[in-house]
């Protein structure tokens, strides 16, 4: 970065996405992926809400990507997007509670996700997309949140898996950068600073 903006080629943008079979209370998958085509991630939970695989799949790609760089994430979860962003200083003012004065749902996921962009040395912005209409990590996202929700409804998801991660003990270096799995896939086509204009948020 140079002058405090950056460009397209200094900022992390990574697409989220979550699914639930049957919502309120099927199983549910949540998903990442960074547009270099290298990095992903994705997980899910026996039972759940679509609202709680979504914020959930913002939470990790938090996790997943922390440093200095600018941290852009994309979603076609209006709920989630607001969440993380434009709701959530006005929850925290109020102690968590909504407008009507009752504690906000999803409680825990959006403390957490307020934490991980606290704790993040460099900035975290949040920005809607429009759900299939052919942006490729958008759509594969999508694909890899429904495929992990369907292991979890034929019993085969990771029972040591948390929604919320427990606080670490360890203060070890190493494993504060180690985060999710990481996997190789196929390089989706390359975005440009026309599809994405990710500079105009930092």
């Amino acid at each position: 970065m140079s002058g405090g903006r950056g460009t397209i080629d200094d900022v992390i943008i990574v697409s989220t996405d979550g699914s639930c079979l049957k919502n309120p209370g099927g199983a549910i998958g949540w998903a990442w992926i960074a547009h270099d085509g290298v990095r992903f991630d994705s997980g899910g939970a026996a039972v759940g809400t679509n609202q709680i695989a979504e914020l959930t799949a913002v939470l990790r790609a938090i996790e997943a990507h922390p440093g200095k760089a600018p941290l852009l994430i994309e979603s076609d979860s209006q709920y989630a997007i607001n969440c993380a962003s434009t709701w959530l200083p006005g929850w925290k003012a109020k102690g968590w509670r909504n407008a009507a004065g009752k504690t906000i749902s999803n409680l825990e996921l959006v403390q957490a996700i307020d934490d991980a962009i606290a704790r993040r040395e460099g900035p975290v912005r949040f920005r809607w997309v429009r759900g299939h209409v052919g942006n490729p990590f958008n759509e594969r996202a999508d694909e890899l949140a429904g495929i992990a929700a369907r292991d979890w409804a034929e019993g085969r998801g990771s029972i040591g898996e948390h929604l919320v991660a427990k606080p670490a003990v360890s203060t070890d270096s190493t494993d504060a950068e180690a985060g999710p799995r990481t996997r190789r896939v196929a390089q989706p086509r390359k975005p440009t600073s026309q599809d994405w204009e990710a500079e105009v948020l930092f």
